[in-house]
């Protein structure tokens, strides 16, 4: 792979050394003005898929954009059942790597709290969140919830025996999220 991008400069380089020999030939100035077109249209070409890739590349999460509370994600799955998750589950994760899992009853009362830690795994590109010691046990608390990141964002996947894939993003906060 490395040889084709020695070539390709390579090439690159030559045509426009050709654009220079024939302005200094001939002094037509329409063969400076190809040069500098060419590089021109290769400069801003890099320029363009640089800024598409990154537009384009899934979001980096760090440890500190994890902590904070999580709700359920109603955008994936429309609907009563979304609805109602949405009104009886939730869950925080602070910065005393603690994992807290709610269960609220019709009126938003916490019905149950589910406690354990959260440890983070290293080597991926972004933390593997693991949570250890989860009481009491819940059905939809997963050990290893799938971290899905997309352009912008970011949502939690949890494998739940009696709903399926529940997902959870975090709660908006701040002056902006009310918009």
């Amino acid at each position: 792979m490395m040889l084709i991008w020695f070539m390709f400069f390579i090439i690159i380089l030559g045509i426009s050394l050709i654009f220079l020999l024939l302005y200094d030939r001939t002094k037509n100035k329409i063969f400076k003005k190809l040069f500098i077109g060419y590089w021109l249209f290769f400069s801003l070409s890099y320029l363009t898929l640089f800024v598409v890739s990154f537009i384009n590349s899934s979001t980096t999460v760090d440890k500190e954009d994890i902590y904070g509370k999580y709700e359920i994600d109603k955008d994936m799955f429309k609907g009563n059942d979304a609805d109602w998750q949405f009104r009886h589950f939730s869950f925080e994760i602070n910065k005393d790597e603690e994992f807290v899992f709610f269960e609220y009853y019709d009126n938003q009362k916490i019905k149950s709290k589910h406690k354990g830690g959260v440890e983070f795994v290293e080597g991926y590109a972004s933390p593997h969140l693991k949570i250890t010691h989860i009481e009491p046990e819940h059905q939809v608390v997963e050990s290893e919830p799938l971290l899905v990141r997309t352009k912008w964002d970011f949502y939690y996947v949890f494998k739940s025996k009696k709903f399926g894939n529940v997902f959870f993003k975090k709660k908006e906060e701040g002056i902006f999220s009310k918009f």
